[in-house]
């Protein structure tokens, strides 16, 4: 018995044993790719998502008609909009549009343009809009790239 074990069971065994491996090793390094593939992909997904944004940029800051602005956003970030409004159901449409100005990195002159605010209720505003968000006004910045940096 002894010695089937050793010239059959045996070698069996370890072939199995070795095959295993090289599979496993074969899976694992398949697994490694696919990971790469996905960060490559992310990586792109992004940076296509932050030219998207410098595109939109340019065109609010050369678009005479505010109005179409503000529908433009509505429209170009609708989903990001509801998301908003079933997050922060205290933001109104306007708190909305001035977030995500801020979100795209436009500066403060060219919101106060847009949205045909005076300085003083542009602040204002801000200030509401971090209340309503639970957050501070400084960080109101921050915040608002995070949730327009990333879909």
């Amino acid at each position: 018995m002894k010695h089937i074990f050793i010239e059959y069971i045996l070698p069996a065994a370890l072939f199995a044993l070795t095959a295993s491996i090289f599979i496993i090793g074969y899976l694992i390094d398949s697994l490694k790719r696919q990971i790469k593939d996905l960060r490559i992909r992310e990586a792109l997904h992004q940076r296509e998502e932050e030219m998207r944004h410098q595109i939109l940029l340019e065109q609010i800051k050369q678009q005479k008609d505010k109005n179409n602005t503000l529908v433009d956003l509505q429209r170009l970030f609708g989903q990001k909009f509801e998301h908003l409004h079933h997050k922060y159901p205290e933001l109104t449409e306007l708190d909305i549009q001035v977030l995500t100005l801020i979100g795209l990195g436009v500066d403060t002159t060219e919101i106060i343009q847009i949205t045909d605010m005076s300085k003083r209720t542009y602040y204002k505003r801000r200030q509401l809009i971090a209340k309503r968000m639970n957050t501070s006004a400084a960080q109101l910045d921050a915040v608002a790239k995070e949730l327009f940096t990333s879909n």
